[in-house]
């Protein structure tokens, strides 16, 4: 165990970001290319220390973590004004994150890290896989290729305006969503390619099922590297 200052972190790969869930992570996890950097956000070393993973930083106020492999450098940053995932999102460049254990377990956790999604200081996506969805936060225009008859649900993160949208049951045409008034939960693909025109806004998430994370990772991946 190395400790290092507080610093950006720049990659130019996507990077892997986990936290500590009580939630499966090994199924997520394998799914994932294995030359991508791993953070552990605090406790979500202990989780990849039970799957025998070493991550290559370790970033939190430490409070959570109960096993700090020798050899793997971490920056310890004091506070409770924002969660170790916002501490770890603060730092790290990169063109996509996709996080692990984020999702589930504690709501309280749950509603923290769509708080996180909502606060972040860039337009580059950020992705979060539970054990049911999959959730990627977005600014600007979107598409994917899915198949026909999936759930996918749009919420804004703030206030968003949309142009239009392709392959969608209930299209986004001229849509202005807005937390407490519009929202898009269970719209559905009616089509084999999804496209999002955005128009003026703060962002926005969209939610699938786990089983479309590998369409969703190939559109952003696309989109961001």
């Amino acid at each position: 165990m190395t400790d290092v200052d507080d610093q950006m972190l720049a990659y130019a790969t996507p990077v892997i970001l986990v936290g500590a869930s009580p939630m499966p992570i090994a199924g997520a996890l394998d799914a994932l290319p294995d030359n991508w950097p791993v953070i552990a956000a605090d406790g979500g070393v202990d989780a990849l220390v039970a799957l025998r993973r070493q991550p290559d930083m370790i970033i939190g106020d430490m409070d959570s973590a109960t096993h700090l492999p020798d050899g793997v450098p971490v920056m310890r940053l004091a506070g409770q004004d924002d969660t170790d995932l916002e501490k770890c999102l603060n730092r790290i460049t990169a063109p996509l994150i996709v996080g692990l254990g984020f999702l589930e377990g504690r709501l309280d956790h749950t509603f923290a890290a769509l708080h996180a999604m909502m606060t972040l200081p860039h337009d580059r996506p950020v992705m979060l896989i539970g054990d049911s969805d999959v959730f990627v936060r977005l600014q600007g225009d979107f598409t994917m290729h899915c198949t026909p008859g999936t759930r996918f649900s749009v919420w804004p993160l703030g206030c968003q305006a949309f142009r239009r949208s392709a392959g969608l049951k209930w299209p986004l045409d001229g849509l202005v969503m807005r937390a407490g008034e519009i929202i898009g939960t269970s719209n559905e693909t009616d089509g084999a390619a999804v496209t999002i025109e955005a128009d003026a806004g703060d962002g926005y998430a969209v939610i699938m099922p786990r089983s479309a994370t590998a369409d969703m990772l190939a559109a952003i991946t696309t989109a961001s590297i």
